[in-house]
């Protein structure tokens, strides 16, 4: 599959033509060169059975109005718009103005609302519209790049929460409507079946793509449908609609929603603590030959709380197959610290199921290693000092080692990494997290930050 042709269901507001249908010439029977057809037989009716079908019939039709009107109230439309300074052909600086649309979902009676980071990225107005014409002007409460979720906020009262199904329960074959704003005709609802589930398409991040557990559906979903609801036969959401494979733009009958569990977790994350982090599990993992199996539980960590032990195979996790370590690991990261995961492991040639709630990878890692928190720069920092770089004894600082960086963060988005050390901010010497801290609280909005990456030294600069 080619990203290319994976298009996120947001949609930018323009004039959408719809062309004629071109008339093929028919000729009239009789007409020479006509091919006379035979007379049908007429068809026989065995009418018990036919009100049967038309019973069974009218049943599922009864049972997708009834899902549709639990959830109506509580799919809202987006409207985005954004702007940005551009240099036109002559370099005289022009400031350009964009619109765009989506779907949300409320999940508050005081007006959070979830949706896709996507549809309002970038955005500097946000509008929410509810079933009947009332709008909102909406805050951006905190987004998730990564797994592509954003909540919202508007200053509203009473408004009908969607309540919350299981994907994980759902089959495939199973019924699901799809409810959003397709092109900005709101309140749509189409029917489809679950198509497959843990599809891993590298929208975001082909880093996480072996990650990510979309939900496939065949239900009709089409740009300006991002952020809305797929719900089950119940009226419950299951999933957060989200992108579509298309060579057109249109449907094909490919269509992707993030699992209600994930979109849920991250949720939970921003609105409690205002971001999400990576998950952590504690474990360390040898996956040399064909076996993923634990090589290390951490003391005190999920993994001991969970019962998992040295030597255990997994199998699974989260009902997908276990490929390779590394794998393992980035699908432990891109679940959202708050999570329950089951794992599914062999243990001296018998399965056990064992389940474990995900923490947050940078509270662990300021546990493990007494590192602080840099909120407005998006990593976690410790003092580097010769004994916990490993190259020798001393007390001296010789700056600052990141042991965390926020996914889509400011430090992120200008190149560091993991493992870096900053040794100076706008070419002043830093030592220690606490000299970092100031000598940011001095600078602009462009950061100048020098570095140490391996036996490599070079800078980059940070934008706030």
């Amino acid at each position: 599959m080619k990203r290319t042709n994976c298009w996120r269901t947001g949609v930018a507001v323009g004039v959408v033509l719809c062309a004629g249908l071109a008339l093929g010439t028919m000729s009239p029977l009789g007409v020479s060169g006509a091919t006379a057809q035979p007379e049908r037989e007429p068809l026989v009716v065995d009418s018990a059975q036919l009100q049967d079908d038309l019973h069974q019939a009218r049943s599922l039709s009864r049972a997708f109005q009834h899902a549709a009107s639990l959830v109506e109230d509580s799919v809202v439309h987006i409207t985005t718009k954004s702007s940005r300074v551009a240099s036109d052909f002559f370099g005289r600086r022009v400031r350009q103005q964009a619109s765009g649309l989506g779907s949300g979902v409320v999940v508050s009676e005081d007006g959070y609302i979830l949706t896709n980071n996507h549809v309002i990225e970038d955005a500097t107005e946000l509008m929410v519209r509810f079933a009947g014409g009332r709008e909102y002007e909406a805050t951006l409460v905190g987004g998730d790049a990564l797994r592509d979720i954003a909540v919202l906020k508007v200053d509203a009262t009473g408004l009908q929460p969607a309540r919350f199904g299981s994907s994980e329960s759902m089959e495939v074959g199973e019924w699901v409507l799809a409810i959003g704003s397709p092109f900005g005709f709101d309140r749509t609802v189409t029917a489809g079946i679950i198509s497959a589930k843990g599809r891993g398409l590298g929208i975001v991040s082909d880093e996480f793509k072996d990650a990510e557990q979309f939900i496939q559906t065949d239900a009709a979903i089409n740009p300006g449908n991002s952020g809305g609801a797929l719900i089950n036969l119940n009226g419950e959401v299951v999933g957060i609609n989200s992108a579509i494979f298309s060579r057109s733009g249109g449907s094909v009958g490919l269509g992707f929603s993030i699992p209600i569990e994930l979109a849920s977790a991250v949720y939970t994350n921003i609105v409690n603590d205002g971001r999400v982090d990576f998950g952590w599990l504690g474990v360390e993992i040898d996956s040399s030959g064909d076996a993923v199996r634990v090589a290390r539980v951490l003391e005190d960590s999920p993994a001991e709380n969970a019962g998992l032990r040295s030597g255990d195979q997994v199998l699974r996790y989260q009902g997908r197959p276990v490929t390779s370590g590394s794998q393992l690991i980035r699908s432990i990261q891109f679940t959202p610290p708050g999570s329950d995961a089951a794992l599914d492991v062999i243990r001296d040639g018998r399965p056990v199921e064992l389940r474990a709630q995900i923490v947050s990878r940078t509270e662990a890692e300021v546990q493990r290693f007494g590192g602080q928190e840099i909120v407005s720069l998006g990593v976690v920092a410790m003092t580097a000092t010769p004994e916990s770089l490993g190259t020798g004894t001393g007390t001296g600082g010789l700056g600052v080692y990141i042991l965390d960086i926020t996914p889509n963060g400011i430090a992120a988005r200008a190149g560091l990494a993991r493992g870096d050390v900053i040794v100076a901010v706008n070419r002043e010497p830093v030592r220690t997290v606490d000299a970092l801290v100031a000598e940011l609280g001095k600078a602009g909005r462009a950061v100048r930050i020098d570095l140490q990456r391996g036996e490599v030294r070079g800078y980059t600069t940070l934008r706030r």
